[in-house]
Formats: C-alpha cells, structure tokens, sequence
C-alpha cells in the first residue's frame, strides 16, 4: 500500500503496511491526507491504559469514527487488524490531538512509520530527568540514627559529668572502653581556670585514608560545671553529639576493617573536655579543650594536615532547626547545605544565621576551614538550654539520622575537592 493509498481513502486493517514517505506533522484539516479509521473495538468506554489512547481520538475531527462503536478494545486474539497510523500523525514538540498519536506509539496493536520523531525521546528523556531526581532520595541508605540515640542514652545514663566529679571520670572510661581496639590518642593537660588548675583530657580517634591529609570531627563531652547543683545531664548539649560520632565511629571502624584505608582522607574524631565555662562563659574561661589542642597541633605542624574541622553541637533536637554559624568557613556552610539538599533536608538547615562561640574558634583563627553545625534554639525560646530539663526525652533518633547523613555526604564531598 502506498501513501497515494493512504491519501484518498480511509485504510483499512492490513496486515503490515510500510509508509513509504514518513513526514514530521500532522494531518491538518486542510492537509490532503485523510487519516486512518481506528477499528470499532478500539473506542473503549471506561478502561484505562493503552485504549484511553483510542477513546481520546473520537473527540478529533480529522480521524472519521466507524459506523457502529461498541464497547470493547481490539485484543490480541481480536480478528481485527492494527491499524496504520499515517506518517504526519507523529507530531514532534506541539500538544493538542497529535499527543494523542504520539502515544499511540507505545502500543503493539499499532503499527508504526519507520521514523518515530523527537515527541517520543522527549517523554524518555523527561522520565529519566525526574527519575534521576527521586531514585537516589527513595533508594538512598540512611544514617542509623536509632544506634546513635542508644549510644546517647548510655552516655547520658552515666548522669552529669562535670570535670572533677566521678560522672566525669566515668565519662572517660566510657569512651576509653568503647575506642580501645581503635588508633585511640588521649590527650591529658592541666587546664588553668577559675576554680584553680583542672585535670581534662581529650580523646582522639583515627581511622586512617588514602589521601594524605584529615578530616575532623568534634564534639564536647562533659557537662557544665556551674550546672553540677541541679542534676544538668546535658542530653543534648554534649551526649547526643557524643553518640552522633560513637555511631559515625561505626560506620568508619567497618570501612578500615582488616587494615582497609577509607576512600578519601583520613578521619579523625576528637572528644573535647572543658567547652563549658567553669564560671561565666568567656574568651579565657571556656573552650579548654580545643584551645590546648589546636595550639598542640599547631606547634607540631599537625594543622597543616587538617584539610576541614566539622564541629557539632546540640544537634540531637527533636526540633531540629541548625543555625548558620557566621565564623564559619563559607566554603563549608556551602558543602553541608549542598549535602542537607541532597536528602531532602534543607528546612533543617541555615534558616537563620547567628555568631556563635564554640571549639571551632581556635582552629578558625589558626586557619583552618571549621563549620559550627549547631542548633542553639533548643525549646521554646531556647527554655531547655542549660537548664535540669535538658533531658533524653528531648532528643530525637530522627534527628540524629539527618545529623549522620548530612556528616558523611560533606566528607564524601570533601574527599570530592
């Protein structure tokens, strides 16, 4: 059958039909070509699927209907034939009545010209455009955050652990049990503070890389010493923080199992003493810990290792809302919001900018790139903070799964850089 065939007179349900001369369009009201009838049984009353195609046909003038429409759709068993869908009919681009043919070309009861046009690979590649945006979020292996809460609850169970009381000392025994099999550092000083000289120590935990250079993270661990009265556990405010890194531990211990090396820089987690002041939060009286640290590291050259300083703090919310912290390097804020986008998470993150001071301070002023992630809007009007109601009904295993998924993708990024 030729396309003169095709032209003049409505086609019939051959067999196999080859459009000899296939043309991008569509047959207009003032186009000669005549198009084809679509067999009765393909004006289907109600179903979904392929035949909704056909039942869209019948309000298009330009296609004549049979005489005779019952309900029903041409079957593979039908003695009805495919029907020819003439070459214009497979528009490119435009929407209206020529959409309706181009879907016509997903169904095998319709024959189809040689050239199927760019309409076609439009609609795949639309689908695998949005495809490729939902699959990761739907597929995506989450940050047990629930092996984190557990890790908080033990720790908080310990009870307040201001330095110099047995909670404290507990505390270190704590962690040192639970890192003992790891590349374990414990870094004692004699801190000098309003209350006289104060034993603190530092623990510091490798996991080695292929990359020369580290990554670290950190955390506070002890409560606050002005608080020791009132039972302050600091659930919160240095436990949850605490169990995020033992749990991220986890996750590192796995990948260096029998002497791997993580992809990417080493990483390194640090467990800060002395954050909290011993009398009133200043510049001399706070920040122990990362203060003897960062200049350690800096009189043996170990900054020049660190290629990003990750901090967190009070970030076990159940209304998790981390502030973007001014101080913090801009390079940083930018990979972690870049990774909270990446699962969703962006209402968590930076809604409100706010200067905080923190164990980030003495690395930034020393140079090295530090974020503080930090949520210090922690009950109604900030009402739990420093207070005996800090406790762990007030963190969120939610909230630690976003915290570890935001970690490990800003440290797959910096391994990116």
């Amino acid at each position: 059958m030729s396309l003169a065939d095709i032209e003049n007179r409505r086609v019939p349900h051959p067999r196999r039909v080859v459009v000899l001369a296939p043309r991008v369009g569509y047959a207009t009201p003032t186009s000669s070509i005549q198009p084809c009838v679509i067999p009765s049984e393909a004006f289907l009353s109600g179903a979904e699927g392929p035949a909704s195609v056909f039942r869209s046909i019948q309000n298009d003038a330009r296609v004549p209907r049979p005489s005779s429409a019952w309900a029903g759709f041409a079957t593979p068993r039908s003695s009805h034939k495919r029907c020819v869908i003439p070459s214009e009919a497979y528009f490119s681009g435009a929407e209206g009545p020529a959409s309706v043919f181009r879907s016509i070309q997903s169904d095998e009861r319709v024959l189809r010209p040689r050239y199927a046009r760019a309409g076609y690979l439009k609609f795949f590649l639309a689908f695998f455009f949005v495809a490729s945006l939902i699959l990761p979020r739907l597929h995506a292996q989450h940050f047990p955050g629930a092996k984190a809460f557990d890790y908080t609850r033990e720790f908080v169970s310990i009870g307040p652990r201001w330095p110099t009381s047995p909670g404290h000392t507990q505390a270190e025994a704590y962690l040192r049990a639970h890192f003992q099999h790891d590349q374990l550092e414990e870094d004692a000083f004699a801190a000098d503070t309003p209350i006289g000289n104060v034993n603190l120590r530092n623990f510091i935990v490798r996991f080695p890389g292929k990359k020369p250079g580290a990554i670290v993270l950190g955390t506070h661990y002890e409560t606050n010493y002005p608080l020791r009265t009132i039972n302050f556990v600091g659930a919160n405010d240095g436990g949850a923080t605490t169990g995020l890194l033992m749990a991220l531990a986890d996750q590192f211990r796995q990948q260096t199992a029998g002497g791997k090396l993580l992809d990417g820089y080493s990483v390194w987690l640090v467990f800060f003493d002395g954050e909290e002041a011993f009398q009133t939060w200043s510049q001399s009286d706070s920040t122990f810990g990362s203060r003897h640290l960062a200049a350690k590291w800096g009189r043996d050259g170990t900054l020049g290792k660190i290629k990003a300083f990750l901090l967190a703090d009070m970030i076990g919310d159940k209304d998790l809302d981390i502030q973007r912290e001014t101080n913090s390097t801009a390079w940083l804020v930018d990979l972690v919001k870049q990774a909270a986008h990446k699962f969703g998470y962006d209402h968590y993150f930076f809604q409100k900018e706010e200067e905080v001071e923190d164990d980030h301070l003495p690395f930034v002023k020393r140079g090295v790139p530090s974020i503080d992630i930090i949520d210090l809007d922690y009950g109604p009007n900030n009402s739990y903070h420093h207070t005996a109601q800090d406790t762990l009904d007030k963190v969120s295993p939610k909230s630690l799964t976003i915290d570890g998924d935001v970690f490990l993708e800003t440290i797959r990024l910096i391994n990116q850089r």
